[in-house]
């Protein structure tokens, strides 16, 4: 019986672990006790050429590892099945087309029948400038150390944030985790707030705790290094800061800083940043971005829960305040005028041996309140869900929305059929939004588009209003985004002040 792993073995279910191993940078690759592949991410995929499909399940040494280094590479699987002790190595990988990578790998034995092994590929790197690693022993344990210690320190903060440790927590860590590896005085986890500033949520320093505590606003539109992320998007660094400068209060008796973006969802959401007394060795800023890219993991995960437990709480109270109004109208609405058409037939079925001739008017009157009971339940009924929405389908529906709002409106809908759903998603979404036109903006005009972009339906609300809307002033705008994200949306907005107001639901097709 063939008892060579199949490449659908090794499966990653915690979904954090899975993430993290494919949209990080290095190296990810799974080894059984013979050197058969079990994982292979699609880093080792860039660096190699090989696909999955073609080394899952076969040995390393017939594919990864070159020839002339194939007698090592099993005294190495040796010696860590015999010890049962990590073995940090720099290597080569041959690649699809007989190329040689370099490789300085750090490596974790899993339960004596795994070796998760994690790498980076040093072959183009500034450390291996003129192929310097190639050849000297001492650089590549130097290295090796190195790698081995940042891979420790982010398998450390995934840990963390797998536990669903709070977003402070993992702020604190990440920076104690950052100046360890870099070996720095201090560091900062920085969020910015979008006025030219950015503030202290993450903080370690070993010299002083009254540098950078948390909360402090460090300025983040100079010549700063925190300023530069901003403009660039990209890692930066002061090497020496001279003479006063905005960075002031930044420094506090440091002379060197660096820092390095944390984008989370293609968006900046903050920085990493770092300080020294000394210069910062020329790499620095290159081997933060490098520890920040999987940062931005930790904080996007540590963010999302943050955003998830506010979401639920106002989705809750959403539900609450709606069940509320419901009950209110329905007392002060159609309850009252069924109360009366219930009393004004006691009364007439009274009348009819006593006053026979008032019975046709009573009978009138409460058929009267009858109707227009009924009509403020088709009234409540529509705000539920409209009639028209499931009939005629979208289009028509906010037609007919349109023409009872007093604001001018254009429409520019897509004339199909969608799913329920998804209707009746941007139908909500585009009467909240213009309710709030009609309410807030003193607009002349607001616009409706709602049209297929590929797999997605885009929905774009616009008005020409005094703009200004802000998300956490009660305007509703976090209720649209929660029932964007509720059937796997997004949703974005632009108010600046004087402009006008633009939402953009961009909703999956697919939605069942």
């Amino acid at each position: 019986m063939d008892d060579t792993p199949q490449p659908e073995e090794l499966e990653l279910g915690d979904s954090f672990a899975r993430i993290l191993t494919e949209t990080t940078q290095s190296l990810v690759c799974v080894l059984d006790r013979e050197g058969r592949i079990l994982l292979f991410n699609e880093a080792c995929e860039r660096a190699t050429g090989f696909t999955r499909a073609e080394v899952l399940g076969q040995l390393a040494q017939d594919f990864v590892i070159p020839s002339e280094e194939r007698e090592a590479f099993g005294e190495f699987l040796d010696f860590v099945w015999k010890t049962g002790t990590s073995s940090p190595q720099v290597g080569h990988w041959q690649t699809k087309d007989g190329g040689r990578r370099l490789i300085a790998w750090s490596n974790q034995p899993m339960d004596g029948t795994g070796l998760i092994t994690t790498g980076i590929d040093l072959t183009d790197r500034e450390s291996n400038r003129d192929g310097a690693l190639e050849g000297d022993p001492e650089a590549k344990l130097i290295e090796v150390s190195r790698v081995a210690n940042e891979h420790k320190a982010l398998r450390r903060v995934a840990t963390l944030v797998a536990s669903e440790a709070s977003p402070d927590r993992i702020f604190t860590s990440v920076s104690a985790e950052v100046a360890r590896v870099l070996q720095v005085n201090a560091s900062v986890v920085l969020r910015y707030v979008g006025d030219g500033t950015a503030e202290i949520v993450g903080r370690y320093n070993r010299d002083s705790a009254d540098v950078f505590p948390l909360g402090e606003v460090l300025p983040a539109d100079d010549d700063s290094a925190l300023a530069q992320v901003v403009r660039t998007l990209t890692p930066a660094r002061i090497d020496d800061w001279g003479g006063e400068t905005a960075e002031t209060r930044f420094r506090t008796g440091y002379r060197s800083t660096a820092a390095a973006p944390i984008l989370v969802s293609g968006a900046l959401w903050g920085a990493v940043g770092i300080a020294s007394e000394q210069p910062l060795p020329t790499e620095s800023e290159t081997r933060l971005g490098e520890f920040a890219e999987l940062v931005s993991l930790a904080v996007a995960s540590a963010q999302a829960r943050t955003d998830l437990i506010a979401s639920r709480a106002r989705l809750v109270k959403a539900g609450d305040d709606q069940r509320r109004r419901l009950e209110r109208n329905l007392h002060d609405g159609a309850q009252a005028r069924l109360v009366a058409v219930a009393l004004q037939l006691r009364v007439a079925r009274a009348s009819l041996q006593r006053r026979p001739e008032a019975v046709p008017d009573l009978l009138e009157e409460a058929a009267r309140e009858l109707d227009a009971g009924l009509a403020e339940l088709r009234e409540i009924a529509r705000g539920l869900h409209p009639a028209l929405l499931v009939d005629h389908g979208l289009s028509r529906a906010l037609e007919v929305l349109a023409e009872r709002l007093p604001v001018p409106v254009t429409l520019a809908v897509i004339d199909e059929r969608l799913p329920e759903l998804l209707e009746a998603t941007v139908y909500y979404i585009a009467a909240e939004a213009l309710t709030n036109t009609a309410r807030h903006a003193g607009a002349d005009g607001a616009s409706v588009t709602v049209a297929r972009d590929g797999g997605v339906l885009r929905c774009t609300i616009a008005d020409d209003g005094r703009g200004g809307a802000d998300p956490e002033g009660g305007t509703g705008l976090l209720g649209l985004r929660d029932r964007a994200e509720a059937v796997g949306g997004t949703l974005s907005f632009a108010s600046p002040p004087g402009k006008g107001t633009t939402i953009v639901a961009s909703l999956p097709l697919d939605v069942t």
